[in-house]
């Protein structure tokens, strides 16, 4: 019976992994970005491609997170700070009406990516939010931040700096 039932599961989870929507994965520094691409509210596509040659940040959020709510003021400021570089906001399962309320409040003028699902977010990490990952030029993740220690602007972009400096040097 015991094998029965597990061998149910395993072929639940073969065809989950099948479908297209991965696993929940926990990226690492030293891992590379995964594959996605979303739709902005301003109606641009980002994807990873696009995301190379540059360091990059991608910020996982939620308006219904409180310690989210806390941290997109700091990602403004970085947005306002104008590095030249990908911030690329995208939401965990929100939708733009859940959103444009906060961001109108808020004032906010950074774009992003409304999510129904956790499907994009499911490739980089299983829980935790908010998360930040600063990615190189090549596209390895080479910071993260989740709600342990949210960062300020000013640390977010030290950080980025760091890999400025680096990229600058190789040339």
């Amino acid at each position: 019976m015991l094998k029965k039932r597990f061998g149910g599961l395993l072929a639940a989870l073969m065809l989950f992994g099948c479908s297209g929507n991965p696993l929940p994965v926990n990226l690492e520094a030293g891992d590379a970005l995964p594959q996605f691409s979303v739709r902005m509210n301003n109606g641009t596509r980002v994807r990873t491609a696009d995301l190379l040659g540059q360091p990059s940040v991608i910020v996982f959020f939620s308006v219904d997170c409180i310690d989210c709510r806390h941290l997109l003021p700091q990602i403004q400021k970085l947005w306002d700070m104008d590095l030249g570089l990908p911030i690329v906001l995208i939401a965990r399962k929100n939708t733009a009406a859940d959103i444009v309320p906060f961001w109108a409040f808020s004032e906010f003028t950074m774009t992003y990516s409304p999510q129904r699902s956790r499907r994009i977010y499911s490739r980089f990490a299983p829980s935790r939010i908010p998360r930040i990952y600063i990615s190189d030029d090549q596209g390895i993740i080479r910071y993260i931040h989740a709600d342990e220690h949210l960062p300020s602007a000013r640390e977010l972009a030290d950080e980025i700096e760091s890999l400025t400096q680096n990229y600058t040097s190789h040339d």
